[in-house]
């Protein structure tokens, strides 16, 4: 959320969001703008493959695209229109990168493409979704997986709801440029095949019936478009697929659910709820799902499960920030006066979030998004205090001085420097946007205001954060950069010494 300061400007600290700057950087994949191309020659009938990706085709069969993205084999002069979705910035796959080609084509009819989805992927990705993904997003059960497999021999939309599940395992969970899908499917790649799974989730996506009372499937697998795009940096996609996913659950009728069903639905009620609030304070963002949503989240996850320990405390960090603090973060609104205790309620939320539940319930990868998420929140609300000129060095509690951000990244440094790194990894590039804003905290701290406490110590911590911040998605190849980039205009003597 702190911005890279302009040349000469001699404010204290900048409170503006990088969001413009990080978005521009993971769509240009931080290049250069590239002179005008010539006009492409055309074919007389591009193959299926290419016809798709709106991509230029040649004469020969299989055509030289087809041949670089390992596909020979399927390169056919047949038309089809599938939706068409682009890699990610750090995968080297000959996909289209325009976002407009996710939602420009639709299908007459949808056909399920035969061999794309064998039982043994689906078992797979299954069991890697509750050994990975479940503990923070327990949208699903085995139960309910078994039902999903049983009804998609007839129901498209249990099938697209498999597709979602198995695309966001292999493009957010696997190693992209592993190749352990290829002894199920031809696919190159994990990241290749997730590819395929998304694309035929979409174009199933536009083809599905859309009915005035949707059905949990349906909310279910706008939600896994949703967290595919995310994982591929595609923001506004992103955000596009998880308001519709938002929508779908505000026409939701709870009524006539089965008790596993309704029990799903309101877990899926507090994921939406933690990921739109999530992608309204990182991107400015509005927010729609309210606690009375359809009567879900009056009352608060209560499931016996002592493995949702960890899901019951991320819901609590999110709870109690409501339109009226996103609002005011966001500049919706401009109240005539803000009185310096009036986010003392939100700040405590924030503090006893993670009472929720006994430390030892928690598992790595529950501890490390908690323990991320909530240093990241305590960021943002003392980046609103200081746009409000709430903070003063005199001020007593730690959370309303200028070296705050120093206190949250040894506190950072201290409660993840223990764990695995595959429990961070896994939460995607969301996690890694929270520890660059920390990070871009620390740097304007470290570079505007005195320091009481060893400035070695700050600048170990520093260290510490940025190579985290590499081992994650979209680390090497997005934030890094950017982080260097803040550094250089801020604090140029630190460059030499970060490397160390």
């Amino acid at each position: 959320m702190t911005v890279i300061p302009e040349e000469g400007r001699q404010t204290v600290f900048s409170i503006e969001t990088t969001e413009a700057h990080v978005v521009a950087a993971r769509e240009s994949n931080i290049g250069t703008i590239a002179p005008p191309r010539a006009k492409r020659a055309q074919v007389a009938r591009a193959c299926q493959r290419c016809r798709r990706l709106q991509k230029a085709c040649s004469d020969s069969r299989p055509c030289q695209r087809c041949v670089r993205a390992g596909l020979a084999g399927e390169c056919s002069g047949v038309a089809d229109s599938l939706n068409s979705t682009a890699p990610p910035l750090f995968i080297n796959l000959d996909l289209p990168t325009s976002p407009q080609t996710f939602t420009s084509f639709a299908r007459e009819s949808f056909e399920r493409k035969a061999g794309l989805l064998p039982p043994r992927v689906i078992d797979y990705c299954s069991g890697r979704f509750f050994e990975r993904l479940a503990p923070t997003i327990p949208i699903l059960t085995p139960q309910y997986v078994t039902s999903l497999k049983t009804r998609a021999v007839s129901e498209s939309e249990a099938y697209c709801v498999l597709l979602g599940l198995c695309a966001m395992v292999a493009l957010q969970v696997e190693d992209p440029k592993d190749k352990f899908f290829g002894q199920f499917v031809a696919a190159e790649s994990n990241a290749a095949y997730g590819w395929l799974l998304l694309e035929e989730a979409l174009a199933a996506h536009r083809h599905l019936t859309r009915r005035s009372t949707p059905s949990l499937d349906s909310v279910l697998l706008v939600f896994f478009i949703y967290a595919c795009h995310a994982s591929l940096f595609h923001h506004s996609q992103a955000f596009f697929f998880l308001r519709e996913a938002a929508t779908l659950f505000i026409l939701v009728k709870p009524d006539g659910m089965d008790d596993l069903s309704r029990l799903l639905a309101e877990r899926l009620f507090w994921v939406l709820l933690i990921s739109e609030r999530s992608h309204a304070i990182r991107y400015r963002r509005p927010i729609t799902l309210q606690v009375t949503t359809n009567g879900f989240g009056l009352s608060f996850p209560t499931d016996n499960d002592h493995t949702l320990a960890g899901f019951r405390c991320l819901a609590a960090l999110f709870r109690g920030l409501d339109t009226s603090f996103i609002a005011l973060l966001n500049q919706e609104t401009v109240p005539r006066t803000v009185s310096h205790d009036s986010l003392n309620e939100v700040e405590m939320a924030i503090n006893i979030a993670l009472n929720h539940s006994c430390p030892s319930d928690l598992l790595p990868t529950q501890n490390a998004n908690l323990r991320v998420t909530q240093l990241w929140l305590r960021i943002v609300l003392w980046q609103l205090r200081l746009r409000l000129g709430h903070l003063s060095e005199q001020n007593t509690q730690s959370s309303r001085t200028y070296q705050y951000p120093l206190e949250v990244a040894k506190d950072l440094a201290l409660s993840t420097r223990d764990l695995p790194i595959h429990s961070i990894q896994v939460h995607g590039v969301g996690i890694t946007e929270k520890l660059f804003d920390i990070a871009c905290a620390v740097i304007n701290v470290l570079a505007r205001v005195p320091i009481q406490m060893t400035k070695t110590s700050a600048e170990d911590d520093l260290k510490y954060v940025r190579r985290l911040i590499l081992q994650l998605p979209g680390g090497s190849t997005v934030y890094d950069a950017l982080l260097l980039k803040h550094i250089q205009q801020t604090l140029p003597t630190m460059v030499d010494g970060l490397e160390g």
